[in-house]
């Protein structure tokens, strides 16, 4: 996990349907966190059920407490300052509707905990397309005291080691080739 100062900024290396991801969690409109936010390649998931998948990862991987109190206070996550519940909103564009108007729908992450509840957590995903568009979502909340309940989580894949050592061993070689070539006097 990725904290700072107490916060909780992200997380590294949480697996998705067998993948690894970093996530980040950010304040801000959709439009500046994911390039533009008008196409499906300004997004790392791409579905409803690949956001919801990443969703569902947040609350199993990221969200429990343990290092800190993450899951019973989710005001300790970046971006949020509300300390009983919070959002992480995951992003994907997909049609609408069948007239093929294409929209940015979002999955949510829901972490709540209530006193009213004996202090209970309770944790949910809304599956992806439950919730609003996000082409125009600020994720910061209503300015003044109102605390703001979403964050976008701003997700990135982690390159297989397989491709990071292939690299390293191909510009290994090349060196070597060159030292070949060109030998020290």
């Amino acid at each position: 996990m990725n904290v700072a100062g107490g916060q909780l900024m992200g997380a590294t290396g949480v697996i998705v349907d067998g993948s690894s991801y970093n996530v980040a969690f950010l304040d801000g409109t959709c439009i500046a966190l994911y390039d533009g936010c008008d196409d499906a390649s300004d997004f790392t998931f791409q579905t409803a059920a690949a956001a919801t998948l990443a969703s569902q990862a947040l609350l199993d991987q990221v969200f429990l407490d343990g290092i800190g109190l993450f899951d019973s206070n989710p005001g300790l996550t970046n971006g949020l300052t509300h300390a009983n519940t919070g959002s992480a909103l995951t992003p994907y564009y997909a049609l609408f509707d069948d007239q093929g108007v294409a929209a940015v729908r979002l999955s949510m992450a829901v972490n709540v905990s209530v006193a009213g509840w004996g202090g209970e957590t309770v944790d949910w995903v809304l599956p992806g397309g439950s919730y609003g568009y996000a082409h125009i979502a600020d994720s910061s909340g209503v300015p003044g005291p109102v605390p703001a309940t979403n964050v976008y989580a701003v997700w990135s894949i982690v390159p297989e080691p397989g491709t990071a050592s292939l690299l390293g061993f191909g510009l290994a070689a090349l060196a070597v080739k060159g030292r070949r070539r060109h030998p020290l006097s």
